[in-house]
């Protein structure tokens, strides 16, 4: 069985929706036996008056101690895909001749690029496959993007193949989301599609939980079956340990 030594997709108190904090999700990937985890806690369209309780947590994380109960603690963060000419989600409020956006990831080490769905998210034609391949591969352009996330589950149509090859071009990762298999059969039908011509195109993986609980950091059956099923190249998988993550984010 394929061991994934690291989550790289953990959300916390300051995500809103999720409900245990950094200490909690570190204890737990530690009960878990995991190296490392990433808190990437989502950076999305807020309205003004919410700044005051937000801003702060999401350009302070270096005060996080790099490590928690022998984890690895890095620093991240979700950001949201705004339209199709690609667009990450920005708070127009200035932080030291900064935008929000610009200080937060000064100190990010990952920064994973999703589209979400809702009020104050991303709301174009879901079906403009050109218009929606274009978009995913202007954001992996974007040189601070390293992952793109849960392309299975956005509701978003797109051409995968030239999407993952961009991805493998500049050295970054398309997600496979443990969350996204709980969605009947058709997005772990696409999720499935997007491993096996990762794995034609020689073009790497993350696997992760998405989790919103400390409880379920580090878990990701579902999505290591599935991979097995189809005999994914383990060296593909960027974040099977502390030490291939590490590698694939100097790149």
């Amino acid at each position: 069985m394929y061991q994934i030594k690291t989550d790289c997709h953990v959300h916390t108190i300051l995500s809103g929706h999720a409900y245990s904090t950094v200490e909690e999700c570190a204890v737990y990937a530690a009960k878990q036996e995991l190296e490392g985890i990433v808190i990437t806690d989502h950076f999305c369209p807020i309205r003004e008056k919410e700044f005051g309780d937000k801003i702060v947590p999401i350009i302070n994380l270096t005060v996080l101690p790099p490590y928690i109960q022998g984890v690895r603690v890095m620093r991240g963060m979700e950001a949201d895909i705004l339209d199709l000419e690609g667009h990450l989600a920005n708070y127009n409020v200035m932080h030291d001749g900064k935008s929000v956006l610009e200080e937060a990831w000064k100190d990010s080490e990952l920064v994973i690029a999703s589209v979400h769905r809702g009020p104050g998210k991303m709301e174009t034609d879901r079906e403009d496959v050109p218009g929606n391949t274009g978009m995913y591969i202007k954001v992996l352009q974007h040189p601070k993007v390293k992952v793109l996330g849960h392309v299975g589950r956005s509701g978003y149509h797109f051409d995968m193949l030239p999407v993952i090859r961009e991805a493998g071009r500049l050295g970054k990762a398309l997600e496979i989301n443990e969350a996204s298999s709980r969605f009947g059969t058709q997005i772990p039908a696409l999720c499935r599609r997007v491993a096996e011509l990762c794995a034609q195109e020689n073009t790497r993986i993350m696997v992760n939980s998405d989790a919103h609980s400390a409880h379920s950091v580090g878990i990701y059956e579902k999505s290591i079956h599935m991979l097995e099923e189809i005999h994914f190249p383990e060296e593909l998988i960027a974040n099977r340990d502390l030490a291939s993550l590490e590698a694939f984010l100097k790149e």
